[in-house]
């Protein structure tokens, strides 16, 4: 009954017009037990993932055995403006805190070969590493739209990946969740600069009262502080005007 009621207030024209607060980009809410869109704003295309590469990230280094819940990343030394950067690190609080350097040692370690690979087994955007091991996910080479970011997260959730399930349900584990009574909000962020301007990523399965659904804004525009966190807040507001937050 709840999830007909959620339906029924979408055709009713009660969600918000602008989730994108006045910027372009692209949000998508999609219910995972039938993958329909239920709600669907702005014009898919294919932006850097920033640090919502995290993920498949993640997912690759799982299981090539190089990342697990017990390692511990060493520090360099390298300041960041973040001090929670600047200090050693765990699969949780790369994720968390959104280490890039952390991300780095592991694209090294797998290295390009592994990792052109595992991009071509998730069908993960344009699976163009060319911008370098180190540098491609941020704001280089490597683009996703909103789409293939919604279908990947998908497959992810329903441990439908090409690698093995454990490696799966760990990235699960780590992703960086919210909260707000009975629902819960599991996803990432991503940051950076495209085009001349802030670019804000947020891929994210919501689960609540009503189902399970796939939540992906991405938006390009000036905002205040870092894009992803903008986005991310952006995806909240609009959940809590549809009363699912």
């Amino acid at each position: 009954m709840t999830r007909i009621i959620f339906y029924l207030w979408l055709l009713t024209g009660l969600a918000a017009a602008d989730v994108l607060g006045g910027r372009k980009g692209c949000f998508l809410l999609i219910d995972l037990k039938t993958n329909k869109i239920v709600e669907e704003v702005g014009k898919n295309r294919r932006l850097p993932p920033c640090s919502t590469f995290k993920v498949p990230a993640a997912i690759m280094a799982f299981d090539a055995k190089i990342l697990s819940p017990q390692r511990v990343f060493k520090w360099n030394g390298v300041k960041d403006s973040r001090p929670e950067v600047n200090q050693d690190q765990t699969a949780s609080t790369w994720m968390d805190r959104s280490v890039v350097w952390v991300t780095q040692i592991l694209t090294k370690q797998l290295g390009m070969a592994r990792v052109k690979d595992y991009l071509a087994k998730f069908k993960y955007g344009n699976q163009d590493f060319s911008g370098g091991i180190e540098q491609a996910w941020l704001c280089s080479t490597l683009l996703i739209d909103a789409r293939e970011q919604a279908r990947f997260m998908s497959d992810l959730w329903r441990e439908k990946l090409p690698v093995s399930p454990e490696s799966q349900r760990l990235t699960k584990k780590i992703l960086v969740v919210q909260t707000s009574g009975q629902s819960r909000l599991s996803g990432k962020t991503g940051s950076g600069t495209w085009e001349g301007t802030d670019l804000g990523r947020y891929v994210g399965v919501l689960q609540c009262r009503q189902g399970e659904f796939l939540v992906v804004l991405d938006f390009q525009g000036q905002c205040q502080g870092p894009g992803g966190l903008v986005a991310r807040g952006l995806a909240i507001d609009h959940l809590k005007e549809l009363g699912v937050w």
